[in-house]
């Protein structure tokens, strides 16, 4: 994307049909119905985590990673509405569609905002729950609330400064194609090599560590179940007590594991980029480029929605907390 003003090669596995009729597939009915979805639920999950209260690490992160994934959604949505539109309207005259074009090339920039905060509260979530694991005791009073939350702000504000450096010298230019005649709206002047060295480094350090987080996890897990099976005896209070580490637990590693799964197509798509030179957004597989792109982003907006189920089986307090919001006596003594 950072050189969209060279010629296309036309040569693709994929033809153009064929991409338009999976782009209006993906943008018009699966991405939008996802991205709708992704907005709802984590409201809902906003609103919950707050009646909740934020005085613990868990629920305090949680929320924050709704809120990054609230907004994820709803710049995914507009893109698909921009992408719809730009490929039916074709208002020459008044250059409405231009102004589209626009649109659709800065929500396709600005989705990578929300997406690195989430991206990073996602990390500390798995590796603060790792070092609870590691060191219970030492952990409580040193990875505190607001500790993390500071993590979470201060890395958070790093990338965000680091995308407003790479876009901010960014500007519209209109170039006209000369077969169809049509001017088209592209955007030049970003430092693509920064923005692709730390996208790369960011991605790949976030990926392998909650991996090896979700591993860990697991293992403690089984190690756990295992003690409790074979134990005879202990308190009610400590039984009471272990069962909730383990929700927690349990909670935090399928979210981990489901942010792996739907991160997976992406990682994929970069290493095909890597090996790949042709695989690119003006390259000899443009096509297959964007058909690719197309699917990573309906992963990632799963990703979004997936998380609510998961608080409902095993988190205790939000299943309580969601029944007196939304139960059926509350609901019908609204009306």
């Amino acid at each position: 994307m950072h050189n969209q003003t060279e010629e296309y090669i036309h040569f693709s596995f994929i033809t153009d049909e064929i991409l338009d009729f999976f782009g209006l597939l993906f943008k018009l009915i699966f991405n939008p119905a996802l991205g709708v979805a992704g907005i709802t639920l984590n409201f809902i999950n906003t609103m919950v985590f707050f009646k909740m209260g934020l005085g613990d690490g868990v629920t305090q992160n949680f929320c924050i990673l709704s809120i990054s994934d609230g907004v994820f959604a709803s710049v995914a949505l507009i893109n698909s509405v921009a992408y719809v539109l730009q490929k039916t309207v074709i208002c020459e005259a008044g250059g409405i569609e231009l102004e589209i074009q626009r649109v659709y090339w800065g929500s396709f920039f600005a989705v990578t905002f929300p997406q690195n905060v989430s991206l990073i509260t996602t990390v500390v979530i798995a590796v603060v729950r790792c070092c609870c694991v590691a060191m219970p005791l030492r952990v409580k009073f040193v990875l505190t609330a607001k500790r993390q939350l500071a993590a979470i702000l201060i890395l958070s504000s790093a990338a965000i400064f680091v995308l407003v450096y790479v876009f901010s010298p960014m500007k519209t230019i209109y170039l006209r194609n000369p077969q169809t005649n049509k001017r088209f709206a592209v955007l030049v002047g970003y430092h693509w090599g920064i923005y692709t060295l730390f996208a790369s480094v960011t991605f790949y350090t976030s990926f392998i560590t909650v991996i090896v987080c979700v591993v860990i996890l697991s293992i403690n897990l089984s190690r756990s179940s295992r003690f409790r099976e074979t134990s005879a005896s202990g308190s009610s209070n400590y039984d009471s007590d272990g069962r909730r580490d383990t929700r927690v637990v349990k909670t935090v590693v399928l979210v981990a594991a489901v942010f792996v799964c739907c991160l997976t197509p992406h990682l994929l798509f970069s290493l095909i980029k890597v090996f790949i030179a042709e695989f690119s957004p003006k390259g000899r597989y443009r096509n297959e480029n964007q058909l690719f792109l197309m699917v990573s982003e309906t992963f990632l907006l799963l990703n979004t929605i997936v998380n609510i189920f998961i608080y409902l089986i095993f988190n205790t307090r939000y299943l309580k907390t969601f029944k007196t919001l939304f139960g059926k006596d509350k609901m019908t003594s609204k009306f």
